[in-house]
């Protein structure tokens, strides 16, 4: 006697293969979706970083006498709103909801120099953006090396 049609063991066996594929492409969608929320995070501190330089910018290094005392230099920390209306843009809600908790400093700290060296005039810029709060606080920074007047 012929039977046409699946077996229970080959049916089990079907559904197990696409079981596993489904599992593994639905991981592959939660990587993908937490890597464009990190991506998002980071592009958004960018620009809260181009609002910093654009309310405190840099001066130039010859008009740099003590860099740990430069007010120009030394940042405390400032929120991106008020940073905004520093500038006097333009600012949906929405945009406020986005940038509501990002803040921005910098500070200057002299070079450590190795021992025996002469100093060479040189100081640490880090200039941080940061948002969330508790465990959840990121932070991007940007570390560089500026010249004080000589």
């Amino acid at each position: 006697m012929r039977r046409d049609g699946f077996t229970l063991i080959e049916i089990l066996l079907a559904t197990m293969i696409l079981a596993s594929g489904l599992f593994s492409l639905m991981v592959g969608l939660g990587n993908c979706a937490q890597m464009m929320s990190l991506s998002k995070e980071y592009q958004d501190a960018q620009f809260v970083f181009s609002l910093g330089e654009r309310c405190y910018p840099i001066p130039p290094s010859d008009e740099i006498s003590d860099p740990e005392e430069d007010e120009r230099l030394n940042i405390d920390p400032v929120t991106a709103e008020e940073m905004m209306n520093d500038l006097d843009m333009e600012t949906s809600r929405e945009m406020l909801e986005v940038y509501g908790d990002y803040t921005f400093e910098r500070a200057v700290e002299e070079k450590e120099l190795e021992t025996g060296e002469n100093d060479d005039g040189l100081y640490v810029l880090r200039t941080r953006v940061s948002w969330g709060s508790g465990r959840e606080g990121y932070s991007e920074e940007l570390v560089r090396l500026i010249r004080k007047k000589k």
